[in-house]
């Protein structure tokens, strides 16, 4: 049974390596567009992903989708260098959720599996020289909410509460039990 991680995310794919080298990248390649609450957000674009890529390929399909979200407003990816400043504004001395819908469809009988993970990830106070540091790392650029923990912004981080590989885009933990509710045992 092919494995398929819907995804461009190249995090995505080195996190889910960590535990299988079979599997194929197949990017969804969809406009992400969607209303509701962010649990609702992200659960629909994992799915849509997943279900874009299952209309030409069959097997076991992963989506995801991951948002920070802050005071109920979602930090999406910075599209600037001002907003990359904004949102580490916006984080600096607080806590924040992070949000990943995940979806593991097996197209060949149309069962489908959903889970929205969080995690709470706090940043210390930062200076608006670290800011302008970090955003000169252009480490910022395609992250939600403008940072990466598995990188030099892990120097921001007090702590978090939940699973560390979802900040990063792929709660393996969680996607490893869908798998295996979807009849695909990873570590079996």
């Amino acid at each position: 049974m092919q494995l398929i991680l819907a995804s461009a995310s190249p995090r995505r794919s080195e996190i889910l390596s960590r535990i299988t080298r079979d599997f194929i990248v197949v990017p969804s390649r969809i406009v992400e567009d969607v209303a509701g609450s962010p649990e609702e957000q992200v659960l629909a674009l994992a799915e849509e992903k997943a279900r874009t890529v299952a209309t030409d390929h069959t097997g076991v399909i992963i989506g995801a989708d991951t948002i920070v979200v802050i005071d109920g407003h979602i930090l999406g990816k910075p599209h600037s260098r001002g907003q990359g400043r904004e949102m580490l504004q916006t984080l600096s001395g607080r806590g924040h959720d992070v949000l990943t819908g995940l979806c593991v469809l097996r197209n060949e009988n149309n069962s489908v599996r959903l889970w929205c993970e969080k995690t709470r990830v706090w940043f210390r106070d930062l200076t608006e020289q670290e800011i302008e540091h970090y955003l000169d790392t252009k480490e910022y650029v395609d992250k939600a909410g403008g940072y990466a923990i598995q990188g030099i912004a892990s120097a921001f981080i007090t702590g978090i509460d939940g699973d560390y590989f979802n900040v990063m885009g792929l709660p393996l933990c969680r996607l490893v039990l869908l798998l295996r509710e979807a009849g695909l045992d990873l570590l079996a």
